[in-house]
């Protein structure tokens, strides 16, 4: 969600870096969300200690995701040129885990 608000944040700078804090705070509550309604299908559908090993893989991956977002929610109440310097530095972990998730979830090679 804050990847597009960072292009513009970019476009404006300093200015805009209240605004787009707020939307990191938004992005910090709704991964959350998308992971309890994970886990909770998880437990609904298969029982948890049952369900197939991709869905323990997910989750994990999601987990390590977490603490990344945990990171980037305190680099967000920094100045902007520290924020940047951290944004930069999890683009890598985000993409790899997101990939990694959307591999398991679409091939469940587990």
């Amino acid at each position: 969600m804050s990847t597009g608000g960072y292009y513009m944040l970019k476009s404006c700078g300093v200015d805009c870096y209240g605004r787009y804090r707020r939307l990191v705070y938004l992005q910090f509550a709704s991964a959350l969300a998308v992971f309890a309604t994970g886990l909770a299908l998880a437990v609904v559908k298969y029982g948890f200690p049952k369900s197939p090993l991709w869905i323990h893989a997910s989750l994990g991956i999601a987990m390590a995701i977490g603490v990344v977002e945990l990171a980037h929610l305190l680099a967000a109440g920094e100045d902007l040129d520290s924020y940047e310097k951290y944004v930069r530095a999890f683009i890598p972990l985000w993409s790899a885990g997101y990939l990694a998730m959307l591999y398991l979830m679409v091939f469940k090679p587990l």
